[in-house]
């Protein structure tokens, strides 16, 4: 088991819980307004410490981060939309079976929205879920 395992697995919950927007994980420069929605998943291992005295096995700290990527139309409620979406996103990581399975512990999750200034009609919720797993 590795980062790429709670990578794939965190792409398809949030494929799945925001089926219209596309996945650029792969690709991030290529987020531009015209491939709106669109969101991205990043993996980070933040640490690890020995799982017990002469174990091969490590108690490892893992950070997942969705950035979700919005566009609305003129007379429409960009944060709520926004928001909407990260909330959606959050409950779906917290859901998943698969990262449930790979995780020992969920250790916390935030969301936070920013809006585009001025006039361009875009919005970004980024969704982080804290997890500690063994392997």
């Amino acid at each position: 088991m590795s980062e790429s395992a709670f990578q794939a697995a965190a792409q398809a919950a949030v494929a799945l819980a925001v089926p219209n927007a596309k996945d650029w994980s792969h690709n991030p420069a290529d987020i531009m307004p015209d491939n709106l929605p669109a969101f991205l998943v990043t993996v980070t291992r933040d640490g690890a410490v020995q799982d017990a005295m002469g174990s091969d096995l490590e108690e490892v700290q893992i950070t997942i981060e969705v950035e979700y990527f919005a566009q609305f139309d003129r007379g429409e409620d960009g944060r709520t939309i926004t928001t909407a979406a990260g909330e959606v996103i959050r409950d779906a990581l917290r859901a998943d079976a698969s990262l449930r399975a790979l995780s020992d512990l969920i250790t916390g999750a935030t969301l936070d929205v920013e809006m585009a200034q001025k006039r361009n009609r875009m919005g970004r919720a980024t969704v982080t879920l804290s997890v500690e797993a063994t392997f």
